[in-house]
């Protein structure tokens, strides 16, 4: 029974929480009226918990190996007729690993994510840029649909 339980471990569980939120907001000028945008960021981290505990006398292998992924939702208007939805996402924006059990590191593990807050903002503002163009894409096909309409 033990080596069934220690097998799962070694195997484990992926576990996904919510760390903390990110918000952005930018308008873009465009030839039919200012396009607001609104980002909605998530960081989730997500733990895989690897090796086993030790029998006495011996030193246990238990660790705890976490990703952090950013997930955005944006939302972007352009007057009152064009309404765009979108998500985004950047897988492994930060990553570790902490000796023990992944429930009992979780504070811990979320505290390193937290201090590693401005680099995930960096990267926020990185996909903002990325999806301006999809935007602006959006806005020009949405404007020739109402004009050969």
């Amino acid at each position: 029974m033990k080596k069934l339980v220690m097998s799962g471990l070694v195997l484990s569980a992926t576990l996904a929480a919510p760390a903390f939120a990110l918000e952005h907001e930018v308008v873009i000028d465009h030839a039919d009226g200012p396009i607001a945008a609104d980002y909605r960021g998530a960081v989730t981290i997500e733990t895989t918990q690897t090796g086993t505990a030790g029998v006495a006398g011996r030193p246990s292998t238990l660790a705890c190996r976490w990703t952090a992924t950013l997930n955005v939702e944006r939302v972007a208007k352009v007057g009152e007729d064009l309404r765009s939805r979108r998500m985004l996402s950047r897988e492994d924006v930060a990553r570790g690993s902490k000796p023990g059990w992944c429930e009992t590191n979780a504070k811990a593990i979320d505290r390193l994510v937290d201090a590693r807050s401005e680099t995930i903002r960096a990267v926020l503002l990185a996909l903002v840029e990325q999806d301006r163009a999809e935007i602006l894409a959006e806005a020009e096909s949405a404007a020739r649909n109402s004009r050969g309409a």
